[in-house]
């Protein structure tokens, strides 16, 4: 059973998040045997800026997709 540690979930997400991420905040941990023994259930929030431009959705949605992929590629993790 492998064990990550939110550093390497925070790692992943700067990798991936492209020049307009600006900051990453753990704000909710959950963790019971409701949702499976061994699993937590981690919400972060993503703030993306930039100095040059008012940004679009259409900015940050492939950042967004490839953190996404990532982190369920790597973790093995679940959007809800």
């Amino acid at each position: 059973d492998v064990k990550y540690k939110n550093e390497d979930i925070l790692n992943s997400i700067k990798d991936n998040g492209g020049k307009y991420l600006n900051d990453i905040q753990l704000f909710d941990y959950y963790q019971d045997d409701k949702i499976g023994e061994d699993k937590k259930s981690l919400a972060y929030s993503l703030t993306f800026r930039s100095k040059e431009k008012t940004l679009q959705d259409k900015d940050i949605n492939i950042n967004i997709d490839q953190i996404i992929n990532s982190l369920k590629s790597k973790f093995k993790a679940v959007q809800r």
